[in-house]
């Protein structure tokens, strides 16, 4: 009689023959520490033959084994019979030599009676669990060291744009001056400066990805597809229709994945539904419209907007998102919307968010244009360029962001008009009251926090029915829709350039009616 039949009788021996079918290292040994059972697996973890296992001293097998915090089988055994069961990792050398990494519990086996019987040991290899989880962590800590990298060498950037500011209106004053060479000189470095922050940015990014150039809605066409299958019925789903536009330069699984994430993020923001809605449109991006972000391009942009009608975020959370690690998901990864971001970047391209506590939230991807793409033609070529029109009215500009009241402050500036500027709703309610017949416009944002731009709207309306207003927003025109509505007013997208602006100004500011 064997070893294995003489402690378990033949009853209950299918069960445990039945054991060597399961990838987990089994062991059962006696209250001496001899070797009961031991299932193929736990032989392949020994590397010893099953048939050399069955009747031997479980300590001396387990020599190979590393228990944590140095702990011996014997010591394993021990806290087994005195807790009822224990469990930790070890590690041991495999058939092939490398280390396996092994998930251990143990338990004391007793009968009815409570007499002690056995030990059970049962292992499982999570070797490729925990070289997963390495990988994602350094992927993880990779990912922060880029996020740190990128933003100091925006940051610098940002002061690098100051520098060379100031040294560019030096210059302009420096003709004939003993100075003019030393300006010259700070101008030069500062520029060296700018290329190689940029060359340190280029480091930093992942290796890029495969570019082809793609219609845009044939990759929204793909994302639908899987949204109309997980979306919940009380979400509904608006798709944009069908238009020319230039292609995008695009690895299409990656952009694919970003949307996709975006969409499902909308998603988890509408738990009591709600409406989703995907938007395309072409922009073309001016320098000037980029003064305050020196690390964007120029050019011609296709814009993608995701909007949800969700639970939206406070300014706090807004502020974050983008960070790797940051979630505010039970169980969520916090890399989501980085990566997002990250794959736009890689596309030369960026992302802004629109967001307000229980007003939704509008993600909108700028993407740029493929180079041999040529827009459609809007204006007859062989026409001189349009001048941006100008003016000497007063206008009132609200918006919660100061640097886009700072901007916009300065190219109306820069067109003739006078401006007031408040920075908030209840602030451009308040100077109103007191200023309105001095008020011949007011540029109004949509989405503020406190008082937005409906609610400005409507008290300024109750002074002067006939005040005529512009609206702006990041947000896509859906999100103005009743105070358009209501209004009658233009409503323009950020980022605007200074002849948007101007056309858009000068056309209300024309019109024969208010609204």
């Amino acid at each position: 009689m064997s070893v294995e039949t003489k402690y378990v009788s033949q009853d209950r021996l299918l069960p445990l023959k039945a054991l060597d079918f399961i990838n987990d290292g089994v062991m059962i040994c006696d209250q001496g520490g001899q070797v009961i059972y031991a299932d193929p697996a736990m032989s392949r973890m020994l590397n010893i033959k099953p048939s050399e296992v069955i009747g031997r001293k479980a300590e001396d097998l387990l020599t190979g084994f590393r228990f944590e915090d140095g702990q011996s089988f014997s010591d394993v055994r021990s806290a087994a019979e005195k807790e009822g069961e224990w469990s930790g990792e070890a590690t041991c050398a495999g058939t092939e030599g490398r280390p396996i990494q092994l998930d251990i519990r143990a338990r004391m086996l007793a009968d009815s009676n409570g007499l002690k019987l056995a030990t059970i040991m049962v292992a499982r290899d999570i070797t490729r669990e925990r070289s997963l989880e390495r990988q994602v962590v350094y992927s993880q800590q990779m990912e922060l060291v880029e996020n740190i990298s990128i933003g100091i060498a925006h940051e610098f950037k940002n002061l690098l744009t100051v520098i060379m500011a100031y040294a560019s209106l030096l210059q302009d004053q420096a003709h004939d001056q003993p100075f003019q060479k030393d300006v010259a000189k700070v101008l030069e470095a500062a520029q060296a400066a700018n290329e190689l922050t940029s060359r340190l940015l280029a480091v930093t990014r992942h290796t890029p990805p495969r570019l082809e150039n793609v219609d845009i809605h044939d990759v929204i066409n793909d994302v639908a597809a899987v949204l109309r299958k997980t979306l919940p019925r009380t979400i509904n789903l608006f798709m944009p229709q069908k238009s020319t536009l230039p292609k995008v330069h695009t690895d299409p699984p990656v952009l694919y994945r970003a949307i996709l994430n975006l969409c499902l993020n909308a998603r988890d923001a509408m738990p009591d539904g709600g409406n989703l809605s995907i938007e395309t449109d072409l922009a073309r991006v001016e320098t000037e419209d980029l003064a305050q972000w020196p690390d964007r391009s120029p050019g011609t942009y296709i814009t993608l907007s995701i909007t949800d009608t969700g639970t939206g975020m406070l300014p706090e959370i807004k502020n974050r998102i983008f960070d790797p690690f940051f979630t505010t998901k039970k169980g969520g990864t916090g890399l989501g919307l980085s990566v997002v971001q990250h794959t736009i970047r890689a596309l030369g391209g960026w992302v802004t968010v629109y967001a307000e506590p229980n007003l939704g939230a509008c993600f909108r991807l700028y993407i740029p244009t493929a180079k041999d793409e040529q827009p459609p033609v809007v204006v007859d070529e062989a026409a001189p360029p349009a001048a941006i029109p100008g003016g000497t009215e007063r206008i009132l500009v609200v918006d919660d962001d100061p640097l886009a009241l700072s901007i916009t402050q300065r190219l109306l500036h820069k067109s003739g008009y006078s401006v007031r500027t408040a920075s908030g709703g209840e602030e451009a309610i308040n100077i109103y009251k007191k200023h309105g017949s001095e008020i011949d416009l007011i540029l109004l944002d949509v989405v503020m926090p406190y008082v937005n731009g409906e609610e400005v709207y409507r008290e300024v309306q109750k002074m002067n029915p006939n005040v005529k207003i512009l609206v702006v927003s990041g947000f896509t025109p859906k999100t103005a829709e009743r105070l358009l509505k209501v209004s009658g007013a233009i409503f323009l997208s950020k980022p605007f350039s200074r002849a948007q602006l101007a056309h858009a100004v000068r056309d209300i500011l024309d019109a024969k009616v208010a609204k």
